[in-house]
């Protein structure tokens, strides 16, 4: 007789082994759950609708209290007070409605905005109270990449070989000598020239391109400006992705998720494949070219979340608690924008505006599914015939749970049994099936709250085949 315990899913989605050779603690599907710090895993937070805005806006940005859009015709108020609406000019006196929102952030009190309109063309806009807030100036690129930092405004230029700067805490001027310029990045690249994304990095500029990355000390002072370092052969195609998360930068590539860090022992900088355990769910998304992925950081959780269509891929990151895991959440609608105001993460689908919320375990009154696999377990006795006759489990609400003891069958398991609660002191749940090793499944599907802590098989082993 034998007992096995499993406690710990601090490794989350871990797709980089066969099931039959991945670690207890790295699961085959994370669907709709994440790890807690405490190394459980728990049912995500449900949506609760917020709001239905009116029609015309475009985006979500959070500022000054606020959650903010933007709209290009006509005349829009939102009647939710919690929202603001923004009209951009196209050009002096023409109206053409918005399709997107590229990029917003607040310089000097006022928010700096890189809108897309219905006719593809980019237009940046500072919204200091002029009548018509679009930047003039030639030298301003009009792109879709754009950074705040060293009190100017960064923006990569049409052509992709050149990082363009305004003048400092004037985001209007982009031409002053000695003061607004450019940074050469394409005379700088090793690979591909054209700078597809901004971020920060330790407070320094990073541009990226598909194939490499440079970092960049800037200054308010032009003269003070100078290339770091370069990270070779990671980068991003999509430069909505990038955010500054725990001291690094996190972004997707064409390959996946990826990161760029400082290697502690030696202080040089690296890129880290910290996305290489789901590349194989994530490559055939990006490869779709349906929609645009879009991420952020949301600090309420300790979570960087990126939303590819429908679906959100989300790593949990505690460095006190060790974890560092992926999971994956299932939405019931596309993802258009997000914000986070007081610790509440906003997301934006159409016109509706959605929260997700601790208190709720459904989407908008609606069950979604959690599903739990873990891969198959030998029980440290590799190649012996193991009975399993029963199961304990410590969690919290109900699922449906069972054993599949066949890998090379995926349709060979158990019947799913309905388990409610915390099993110990109660008895044995009786489960009997046979194999050399065995993958736990859970799914819970209700609008309650679900938490798995740890999972007990009872078994005898029958020695070697």
């Amino acid at each position: 007789m034998g007992a096995i315990t499993f406690n710990r899913f601090d490794l989350g989605i871990d797709l980089r082994k066969g099931a039959s050779v991945s670690d207890a603690n790295r699961l085959r599907e994370m669907k709709n759950a994440y790890v807690t710090t405490g190394l459980a895993t728990q049912k995500r937070p449900g949506l609760v609708k917020v709001t239905s805005l009116e029609p015309g806006t475009k985006g979500l940005f959070s500022a000054l209290g606020k959650l903010h859009t933007f709209y290009g015709a006509g005349n829009i108020v939102h009647a939710d007070t919690r929202f603001q609406a923004h009209k951009t000019i196209y050009y002096s006196g023409q109206e053409k409605a918005v399709a997107d929102v590229l990029f917003a952030d607040v310089f000097n009190g006022n928010i700096y905005a890189s809108i897309l309109y219905d006719n593809t063309d980019i237009r940046h806009h500072y919204l200091d109270g002029t009548a018509d807030p679009g930047v003039t100036d030639g030298n301003c690129p009009q792109s879709a990449q754009v950074l705040k930092i060293a009190s100017k405004i960064f923006a990569v230029s049409r052509a992709g070989d050149t990082v363009r700067y305004s003048k400092t805490g004037n985001p209007r001027d982009w031409t002053t000598v000695n003061d607004a310029g450019f940074l050469p990045t394409g005379l700088n690249a090793r690979g591909d020239r054209s700078t597809n994304a901004l971020g920060i990095y330790q407070n320094k500029l990073v541009a990226l391109a598909r194939d490499g990355a440079q970092v960049w000390f800037v200054d308010p002072d032009p003269s003070a400006n100078k290339l770091e370092d370069i990270v070779e052969n990671v980068g991003t195609s999509f430069h909505r992705t990038v955010a500054t998360v725990a001291g690094d930068l996190y972004f997707l590539s064409d390959f996946g998720f990826r990161s760029i860090t400082t290697l502690q022992l030696i202080s040089k900088l690296a890129d880290v494949d910290i996305g290489s355990p789901i590349d194989t769910l994530v490559r055939p998304e990006t490869r779709k070219n349906t929609t645009t992925p879009r991420a952020a950081y949301y600090y309420g959780t300790g979570q960087y979340i990126c939303a590819i269509g429908d679906q959100l891929f989300v790593y949990s990151i505690s460095r006190t608690a060790k974890v560092a895991a992926w999971s994956r959440y299932i939405l019931p609608f596309t993802v258009d924008a997000f914000a986070e105001l007081q610790g509440v993460l906003y997301i934006r689908s159409g016109d509706n505006i959605y929260q997700l919320s601790d208190e709720v375990s459904a989407d908008d009154g609606q069950p979604f599914e959690v599903l739990l696999e873990l891969p198959y377990m030998d029980f440290k006795s590799p190649g012996q015939t193991k009975r399993v006759y029963g199961v304990d489990l410590v969690m919290e609400g109900e699922c449906d749970f069972s054993i599949a003891f066949d890998v090379r069958n995926p349709d060979a398991y158990t019947p799913p049994v309905r388990v409610r609660g915390n099993t110990r002191g109660g008895g044995v749940i009786p489960i009997e099936c046979a194999g050399t090793e065995f993958s736990l499944r859970f799914r819970n599907f209700d609008d309650k709250p679900f938490r798995l802590d740890a999972v007990t098989v009872y078994y005898d082993n029958l020695g070697a085949i």
